[in-house]
């Protein structure tokens, strides 16, 4: 059946009541399905397969724009621009076991571990789109960010909001613990988002600092240490240790003698 072969207000009329149902990509595509049909002599089943099939493609793309744009990545990352024999103390094999999503699946912790421009941020980027092309809510924050917002909640009584919303995200990813201005409440804060997500939502945390460090970090060791406990649990471990810096020994970092001097990493 061609186009042509259908009234013309038959066809208005088919439009319009996909459009109203939201099926814009079934309505772009009747034409060009329907003269398909004629050509190769489709049966209806098969022209109407084929039109669900666009729907679902367009529905799907617009779903992971909207998970994407709520994930609020800072950059875009991907596994296939990810150099694997760059780092050699990286654990290969648990990084491709973690792009199956199991740990999603399971509600596990991750921790990544090691000195900054090791690829932290780039496997959490990363991992986090897998995520979001496979259907889950991601949300990505900065532990600078996070910890501000946080705090911030306090002056208007929203934590419990805040920690309940951020609780229900399939992947909560929380990138770069470092060294920060310490606030009293910081470790509490903290503290009670990892206890709402503990055994129920995967976390991804990263850190260029030893687990020893985040006390100091968070303003309060006991409560840092209850919360290393509760992540340490179940949780898969990339420690990168004497990792290489993609930004001053990787492809795009300036020459040797251009870099100013650093002062080495401090020992944890």
């Amino acid at each position: 059946m061609a186009t042509r072969d259908v009234p013309p207000t038959l066809l208005e009329e088919l439009r319009r009541d996909l459009s109203r149902l939201k099926m814009e990509a079934m309505a772009e595509a009747l034409d060009d399905a329907l003269d398909e049909a004629q050509t190769t002599q489709q049966g209806y089943a098969t022209m109407l397969a084929g039109l669900v099939k666009t729907q679902l493609l367009a529905t799907n793309r617009k779903a992971v724009k909207r998970r994407m744009d709520y994930a609020k990545f800072p950059f875009q990352r991907h596994f296939n621009d990810f150099d694997w024999a760059f780092q050699p103390g990286l654990n290969v094999q648990l990084v491709k076991d973690l792009m199956t999503m199991h740990f999603v699946r399971q509600g596990r912790p991750v921790l990544m571990l090691g000195r900054p421009g090791t690829g932290k941020s780039h496997m959490s980027v990363a991992l986090g789109t897998l995520a979001v092309e496979a259907g889950y809510r991601v949300r990505f924050f900065s532990a600078s960010k996070l910890l501000a917002d946080l705090y911030a909640s306090l002056a208007d009584s929203s934590t419990d909001r805040l920690v309940r919303r951020l609780a229900t995200v399939d992947l909560l990813i929380v990138d770069d613990l470092r060294a920060v201005p310490v606030r009293a409440e910081y470790a509490s804060l903290l503290y009670e988002l990892v206890e709402a997500r503990h055994g129920k939502r995967a976390t991804v945390l990263s850190s260029n600092l030893s687990v020893t460090k985040w006390g100091d970090v968070l303003g309060n060791r006991t409560l840092a240490a209850s919360m290393v406990d509760r992540l340490l649990e179940r949780a898969h471990v990339i420690n990168i240790k004497n990792g290489r810096s993609y930004r001053t020994e990787g492809p795009d970092a300036p020459p040797a003698e251009d870099q100013p001097a650093i002062d080495p990493p401090a020992t944890s």
